[in-house]
């Protein structure tokens, strides 16, 4: 079977009018766009499974459960069954492949379904003889798998599955592979029959195989099948690869006070360089994966390493440097590796890859979230479709710069030199270091972004010569370094400490870069505790004979240069001694001999014992530089050894204890219960401590890094006291005085007097007064009342043991309120004391019923026409009859809101004066006995009104609702004006709000 892309149609011909068309010309236009739509898809998209296509074996019992989730499963049931997702795949010949159900119509299928449940199987047979299966003349065991519907079309069909068994009956079915195989072939022609031949033509069939094989076979496959699958090969290989490279982080070299000797400050370098073993298996297997040529003059990996690195190596005056290339060995590779499983694209897939099918792994894949299946087809990206499509070039730039910084090490000497670099990113985002060879070679391959738009020679670097001339990359400090976070300071390991701690604070002073050095001795250079220490001492003699020594060393063509710059610094320093120095000529020596005595009240540089540095301070890291705002330590032996040894950095500014401290806060004085404040301490990470008269109090805590004063942790006794602090035990002049909060014994709500009901006809007098009692000292104090209903605040009040206060209240409505009282002392600090809160309900319904006037009416006109005799009703409040200051009393005519306009025997005939003679008015007032009734039926607050018929039964009143209108006592404005639903109304009289 050919692949349709083993050879690519690249033209068809445009047909013309009343053309007599030929099957090639028709194939040729299929094929053409055929091909260029299986390209599109292989070269555009990628190749391989895009997603789905997983499985497990489970029960036929269980499989609802596993539509939702694939996992595998434990159960009593037999496992008779395997499921697969629906899926979508492409192969290297640009077949687009999805799980498939058949149709009645053998061209027809339904790819609208979740899983496939395939419970049957038999042995596969290629019949087009697929080479990808095949080993020599052989093709591989495979089994055919089919689900129960399968079966059933295949008997409907007419076809023979007699050959099928239960799955349940294969052995090591975890241990089988799915193969989806797209068995493509073209049918033989069908003679034309009859006069109709328009179905006539080879059929194309492309039939979609579910395949079992066992792991073996497709290994074997894989390494001496006929066909050979290069895509799934290089991918595995990384995904191996990934497997087996071992972790490797570089270790910190922690100072501790026992590090005493410049020997042991070395053997803390050296036992953090333990990686070499590890760093040599795992990047070997990178350049035996990737062909990475390595040439170190006849040495393997390991031995080039471990003669740079190992600790058995010869004394190594530059070990901090050679820690440092082991620490960029060590990036460079964990970059690498964190690139192989992003190598996940391809510009040209080989379409003899997998042309006809896909691989799906094990029958039992969990597929985790980053889990590595194995004989699993992954999609391999176009280039055009990812941002991954570079990081083969990245890997391969990576690795041969691994290669070149072991080659291009050096043990450089130079001068001191600062340069901006960055911290928090990749190593090739950095300053190339001091120590590299910082040639061509190097420049290529240590920024990738940089190389890739032929700028690598815009790198920064201690070395310079091969950089680009601009003067922003020769001279960077002169020009903007707001994207740097770093300087990086080379050249003065070797030097004395003086020596370096000058050239770096020039160098400082000249770029105006901000931090700060320091200097660290690891011992103070002391004979014994018995024996005094003597004073530095140079004599006429031994300078000539240090003038004749470093004479020689440059006079010679071959030597070490490192040891001659090294004694010219050491006697630049013994001359500096004559600007501070008083002269002697001790007895018994001849003339022409004088000793130099160094004025110790002259010294220049602070120093300070790392032990004693410890106990105080952490946090030192070998940086090779320092952060701006940080502090760059150089470590050196002693004042009699000072040569600079290594160097560490701090984060922050430092000192030591000579250097001068500073406490501000934002206030001399606080109250007790006042919040902690923020301190401002120079420096930043100073211990400060707070004192009264002596004794120190527990006042300070720390959060987030900062200190902060509490005045709640001032005890009693120190209330009203000064209290002074010390910053790294050093007297500071800031002050603070704690002040007591105000205490009163209580406050609480008393008594509650609601205003008295009236008679009085214009009182709505619903609100209530509260008395509240306070109780206590209340000498120098003063109040400030807050009655939490938004009324008028009362500040600065004398104190008193009762304050009254109303509160405006609505007439059966509850309302709560929280009152406050705030006490405050002569020294201003208050104490805010919140009342419980206070439940109180308008209480005078009786005022506003007693009087109110309900005014019932028929209003010839607006209320329609009325021609109905039944209309006399019983005005009632709470079902209680309402009779009202002046009750109706006719004997003949029955109840008291009469409607009537007929001049029947139940028209009252109560007309308005001047009104229509058909409208009808009823006006009740309440009487102050009715109103007490109505206010204690009241609930919450609301009355019930409503008009019941007063006919006898027999005849009963209409239905039509009366307009009705409520007034308070004398007020012309009505609270309510309307039609009540039924002629029921509930209504609050105070209010007018209805429910």
């Amino acid at each position: 079977m050919n692949a349709k892309l083993d050879n690519v149609t690249t033209q068809y011909r445009k047909f013309n009018e009343n053309q007599v068309l030929t099957d090639g010309q028709l194939n040729e236009f299929i094929d053409y766009f055929e091909d260029q739509d299986r390209l599109s898809r292989t070269l555009l998209s990628g190749v391989g499974i895009v997603c789905g296509f997983k499985s497990t074996i489970t029960s036929s019992s269980l499989v609802p459960d596993v539509m939702e989730k694939i996992a595998p499963r434990k159960a009593e049931n037999a496992l008779d069954t395997i499921v697969i997702t629906q899926g979508a795949g492409v192969t290297t010949d640009g077949d687009l492949i999805t799980l498939r159900t058949g149709k009645e119509k053998s061209s027809d299928v339904t790819i609208d379904f979740d899983t496939k449940n395939y419970r049957y199987f038999r042995e596969y047979k290629d019949k087009v003889r697929y080479d990808h299966f095949r080993i020599g003349e052989e093709q591989i065991p495979l089994l055919e798998l089919a689900t129960e519907d399968e079966l059933k079309q295949m008997e409907v069909k007419g076809l023979d599955t007699g050959s099928f068994k239960d799955i349940k009956t294969l052995e090591k079915l975890n241990e089988k592979i799915i193969i989806l195989y797209l068995e493509s072939y073209s049918n033989d022609e069908t003679p034309c029959e009859d006069a109709d031949c328009d179905n006539t033509g080879a059929e194309q069939v492309s039939d979609l195989k579910v395949l079992l094989a066992d792991f073996q076979s497709v290994s074997d496959l894989m390494t001496s099948g006929n066909a050979k699958d290069t895509l799934y090969k290089i991918h595995n290989s990384y995904e191996e690869l990934f497997d087996r490279l071992p972790n490797i982080e570089a270790k910190r070299v922690i100072l501790d006070p026992k590090v005493e000797t410049a020997d042991q400050l070395k053997r803390k370098f050296r036992n953090a360089m333990d990686s070499v073993s590890k760093l040599s298996d795992g990047f070997g297997a990178i350049a035996d994966t990737f062909k990475i040529d390595l040439n170190f003059s006849g040495l393997s990996l390991f031995n080039k390493l471990n003669t740079l690195l190992s600790a058995s190596s010869p004394r190594l005056d530059d070990f901090q440097y050679r820690y440092d290339l082991l620490k960029d060995l060590i990036d460079t590779y964990n970059e690498i590796k964190g690139l192989i499983l992003h190598l996940n694209v391809e510009c040209c897939p080989t379409i003899a890859s997998f042309p006809k099918h896909l691989m799906l792994g094990y029958v039992v894949g969990t597929m985790e979230l980053g889990e590595y299946a194995a004989f699993r087809h992954g999609f391999y990206h176009s280039s055009i479709t990812t941002q991954d499509d570079e990081n083969y070039e990245r890997l391969m730039l990576l690795a041969n710069r691994f290669v070149q910084k072991i080659n291009g090490f050096q043990s450089y000497i130079g001068p001191v030199k600062i340069t901006p670099s960055n911290l928090y990113v990749r190593l090739g985002e950095k300053a190339i270091p001091y120590y590299y060879n910082v040639d061509k070679p190097l420049l290529d391959k240590w920024n990738f972004e940089k190389t890739k738009t032929d700028r690598e020679t815009y790198n920064l670097s201690y070395h310079t010569a091969n950089l680009s001339s601009e003067d922003y990359v020769q001279n960077p400090l002169n020009y903007n370094i707001d994207n740097n976070d770093f300087y990086r300071i080379e050249g003065h390991l070797g030097l004395p400490y003086e020596t370096a701690v000058q050239n770096i604070n020039d160098l400082k002073v000249k770029y105006g870069l901000a931090f700060d050095v320091s200097v660290l001795l690891l011992n103070d250079g002391k004979k014994t505790d018995d024996e005094p220490e003597e004073p530095r001492k140079v004599s006429i003699e031994e300078l000539r004979n240090k003038l004749l020594s470093i004479s020689n060393d440059i006079s010679k063509e071959t030597g070490d240069p490192k040891n001659a710059l090294l004694n010219l610094s050491k006697l630049d320093s013994d001359l500096k001694l004559l600007n501070k120095a008083k002269f002697e000529t001790p007895s018994g020596s001849s003339d022409d001999v004088t000793i130099v005595k160094e004025d110790p009240k002259k010294e220049e540089i602070s120093t300070e014992l790392l032990s004693d540095f410890l106990e105080r301070k952490s946090g030192l890291e070998h940086l090779s530089g320092v952060e701006p705002g940080g502090t760059f330590v150089l470590i050196a032996e002693s004042k009699a050894n000072n040569q600079v040894i290594a160097d560490f950095s701090l984060s922050y500014l430092c000192c030591s204890k000579k250097d001068p401290v500073f406490l501000s806060l934002p206030s001399g004085k606080l109250c007790q219960n006042e919040k902690p404040v923020l301190m401002t301490i120079v420096p930043l990470d100073g211990q400060v401590k707070a004192f009264v008269n002596g004794t120190e109090i527990s006042a300070i805590t720390q959060t987030g890094g900062q200190s902060y004063f509490d005045p709640a942790l001032v005890g009693a006794a120190y209330l009203g006291q000064t209290i002074t602090f010390t910053v790294n035990d050093d007297p500071v002049d800031t002050q603070m005085v704690v002040y007591k909060k105000p205490e009163i014994v209580s406050v609480a709500s008393g008594s509650i007097t609601y205003s008295t009901p009236t008679t009085d006809p214009n009182t709505t007098d619903p609100d209530a007064t509260v008395e509240f009692n306070v109780t206590g000292d209340f000498t120098d104090l003063d109040f400030t009342w807050n009655f939490g209903d938004g009324s008028q605040i009362h500040y600065n009040e004398l104190p008193t043991n009762k304050k009254t206060h109303t509160y405006n209240l609505v007439s059966g409505q509850e309302e709560t309120f929280h009152p406050t009282l705030t006490v405050t002392n002569k020294n201003g600090c208050s104490n805010v004391y919140e009342l419980s809160p206070l439940k109180l309900k308008g209480q005078s319904t009786i005022a506003c019923l007693s009087g109110m006037r309900i005014v019932v009416q028929f209003r010839y006109g607006p209320d329609g026409t009325h021609t109905c005799n039944r209309a006399s009703f019983n005005l009632l409040g709470n079902g209680v009859l309402i009779e009202g200051t002046k009750p109706y009393s006719d004997p003949v005519i029955k109840g008291n809101i009469h409607l009537s306009n007929t001049k029947g025997n139940q028209d009252a005939g109560n007309i308005i004066p001047g009104g229509h003679p058909s409208s009808r008015y009823n006006e009740i007032i309440i009487t102050q006995e009715e109103a007490e009734a109505l206010a204690a039926g009241a609930n919450e607050g609301f009355v019930q009104f409503s008009l019941d018929c007063a006919m006898p039964p027999s005849i009963g009143c209409h239905t039509g609702v009366a307009f009705t209108q409520l007034f308070l006592a004398n007020d012309s404005t009505p609270i309510y004006s309307g039609y009540p639903d039924g002629n029921f109304l509930e209504i609050n009289p105070c209010t007018g709000v209805t429910r």
